[in-house]
């Protein structure tokens, strides 16, 4: 009966979820784990490239945008969604020709999602606390997540261009080796 209740409470589900699908989320946190060091290493050419990859996402957002927009004439919101896209393709642009104001940007950015992240994992180390002893390390994985990106705001702008690459290579190793230690916990499906 007890394991009936388990599976009905959010860490009974999780865990069962865990356990269920543990192969994917062990090669997810591998990957992850991968890039990340990846990125530790070159954290400069990791900062470039997601400033750069990024750029082109809000030129190829913007255009798109624009031609949605201009198919759709009629309806509400046109010029401002005219407005949106050019201020899209324009930031994408300046990104583009400027890395440190794309590094700047990504920044802030990369703070918000780390800020996000690490509540993410606390929460989730939260659950997992009545099935695992391990949760501990899915509640450091968060708490590593919300100082890099204090560090990351208190230290702009001159953190910008190797910041970028290097804390997020240690939020990807972080995060993945907290997704293995997640499933590799959890209660078998069986």
């Amino acid at each position: 009966m007890s394991s009936l209740n388990e599976n009905k409470t959010l860490p009974g589900r999780l865990g069962r979820h865990l356990g269920e699908h543990r192969g994917f989320y062990v090669f997810q946190g591998v990957l992850l784990a991968i890039m990340g060091i990846i990125a530790i290493a070159a954290p400069l050419a990791a900062t470039l490239a997601s400033t750069v990859f990024f750029a082109w996402l809000l030129i190829i957002g913007g255009i798109a945008g624009m031609a949605n927009a201009f198919r759709a004439k009629a309806a509400p919101g046109f010029w401002a969604n005219i407005l949106l896209a050019v201020l899209a393709v324009i930031l994408g642009g300046i990104m583009l020709l400027d890395p440190l104001v794309g590094g700047i940007t990504l920044t802030w950015l990369l703070a918000f999602f780390l800020l996000f992240s690490g509540a993410m994992n606390i929460a989730v180390a939260m659950a997992m606390r009545s099935y695992s002893a391990r949760f501990w390390l899915i509640l450091l994985s968060g708490g590593i997540d919300v100082v890099l990106a204090l560090i990351l705001l208190l230290g702009l702008p001159e953190t910008a261009m190797w910041a970028v690459g290097l804390f997020l290579g240690l939020s990807f190793l972080s995060s993945g080796v907290g997704l293995i230690l997640a499933a590799l916990a959890a209660p078998s499906a069986d």
